[in-house]
């Protein structure tokens, strides 16, 4: 098969979807592999050790002719003109909240393969290093922006040993990988945390799990969700459903609510987000605004921030399904393999993602080959 590793077009993402060492299995594997010159240079791969892995070095339109685009994220626009029929697209592409390259896959017959509805034993198994990732630097990115100097409340979000300064109010909407990573992020920095998980069954566990810790762990409903908003310094939401768009939980009323510059960061928003004072996403280089006060963080690629780690993470987990795909082909390899059928979003120009095709609004299809 011949594969194509695509450098990343959107703004600010330097993570590449493959290492070197990946490369040189894939072409180990019997397969041509193409690299786009310079695709990994921001996550410090160079382009000599691409082609000593075996890859050969190409241009953007010459990478997309392969049969396999191996991406990190969605398809930029201008991208769309290289889709065509039985190519499959490969990477974390949060369809749910990109409607026109849907369109423009379906309108060509292209495959679309998400990781982040990879699930295998129940568990998103590609997304949950990346959501870790995101969850961490949260935190981090909330007692930054927690600083005068960017309009925030000028609070020191770890405290200081003074009497009298006591640390931040944390408040974590969602009780999944992100929320476990941002609350021991925050728990670290000696904050008091809050997280808020509507499913009885993942609130014991997580009241087990942070047990004798500062964690106080609520019933998700719109007056606790409302009541607990009040008194937060920084406001993660993690909500995240798999293809589908989540609903406007956070309503602006909530917003209006918090403390004058308190930081809401939203992890889920390449996905559309939570957060009702949030219509759009924000860029890693201009990641902020204010509204109602509040300084609102919005990037949808977080882990895009710290591509080295995040690309290394990604690429030892995306390399088992890789090879499936190469080895086996494609429909040999979704037919044998749930956990990759799973991540099957598109195939052949039809949505096969019941969520995706409910959040647009666009007939569904389920999976049959």
């Amino acid at each position: 098969m011949k594969i194509a590793v695509i450098k990343e077009q959107k703004e600010g993402e330097d993570r590449v979807a493959a290492t070197p060492e990946n490369v040189r299995k894939m072409v180990d594997a019997g397969n041509e592999v193409l690299v786009e010159t310079d695709a990994g240079v921001g996550a410090g791969f160079t382009n000599e050790e691409f082609e000593q892995a075996g890859g050969k070095l190409v241009s953007h339109a010459e990478g997309w002719k392969a049969d396999l685009i191996i991406k990190v994220k969605e398809p930029d626009p201008e991208e769309y003109q290289y889709f065509s029929e039985g190519k499959i697209v490969w990477g974390f592409q949060h369809l749910a909240s990109s409607k026109p390259t849907v369109e423009a896959m379906m309108k060509a017959g292209t495959t679309a393969v998400g990781g982040e509805t990879i699930v295998n034993n129940g568990a998103p198994e590609l997304l949950a290093p990346m959501s870790a990732i995101a969850g961490r630097r949260s935190v981090i990115m909330g007692a930054y922006y927690l600083e005068a100097q960017h309009q925030g409340e000028g609070i020191l979000l770890p405290g200081i040993d003074v009497p009298g300064i006591t640390p931040g109010n944390v408040v974590i909407f969602g009780g999944g990988n992100a929320a476990t990573n941002a609350a021991e992020m925050a728990l670290g920095l000696g904050c008091s945390v809050v997280i808020i998980e509507l499913k009885d069954d993942r609130i014991s566990k997580l009241k087990e799990e942070f047990a004798g810790q500062q964690v106080r762990v609520v019933k998700s409903n719109e007056e606790n969700l409302a009541k607990e908003i009040k008194d937060a310094d920084l406001f993660v939401s993690t909500i995240l459903i798999p293809g589908s768009k989540p609903p406007k939980l956070v309503k602006e009323y909530m917003v209006k609510s918090m403390k004058p510059g308190s930081v809401i960061v939203d992890i889920a928003i390449d996905q559309g987000g939570t957060v009702e004072t949030i219509d759009k996403p924000t860029t890693i280089d201009d990641p902020v605004f204010v509204k109602d006060g509040v300084v609102h963080y919005a990037v949808p690629n977080q882990p895009g921030a710290v591509p080295r780690t995040a690309t290394m993470a990604l690429a030892a987990g995306n390399l088992k399904y890789l090879l499936e795909i190469a080895n086996k082909g494609f429909d040999k390899a979704v037919k044998s393999d749930p956990a990759l059928a799973s991540g099957v979003n598109l195939y052949k120009g039809k949505i096969t993602n019941e969520g995706l095709g409910k959040s647009l609004d666009l007939p569904y299809e389920k999976l049959n080959i």
